[in-house]
C-alpha cells in the first residue's frame, strides 16, 4: 500500500473536514486515526468516531467509513516531524 506521505494530525484534519461537510455532521468534535498494520499487506490506517458532538452518532460513523474508504489508498501515514525543541 502506498500513497502519499501524511502524518496522522494532517489525515485527522482532512477526514474531519470532510465528515463536517456532510449535513447533520457539522458539530462532530472528535475523530481517531489509528495505524493497522495487516500481515501480508503492510499499513493502512482505520478512523473511528469518538465524539459525535451531539450529531447523529449512526450518520457521523457512517459518513466517516466512507471518507476512510474513500481516502485509504490515497494516503500512507508517515511519523510526525520531530519538534524543533527536540534533537
Amino acid at each position: 500500500m502506498s500513497g502519499t506521505a501524511i502524518t496522522v494530525r494532517e489525515l485527522t484534519a482532512r477526514v474531519l473536514a470532510i465528515v463536517h461537510a456532510h449535513p447533520g455532521c457539522e458539530f462532530v468534535k472528535e475523530i481517531a486515526i489509528t495505524p493497522v498494520e495487516i500481515t501480508g499487506a503492510g499499513m493502512t490506517w482505520h478512523a473511528n468516531l469518538v465524539d459525535s458532538g451531539g450529531a447523529d452518532a449512526q450518520r457521523a460513523a457512517s459518513v466517516l467509513r466512507q471518507a476512510r474508504d474513500d481516502l485509504e489508498p490515497m494516503f500512507e501515514l508517515v511519523d510526525e516531524p520531530p519538534r524543533k525543541d527536540e534533537p
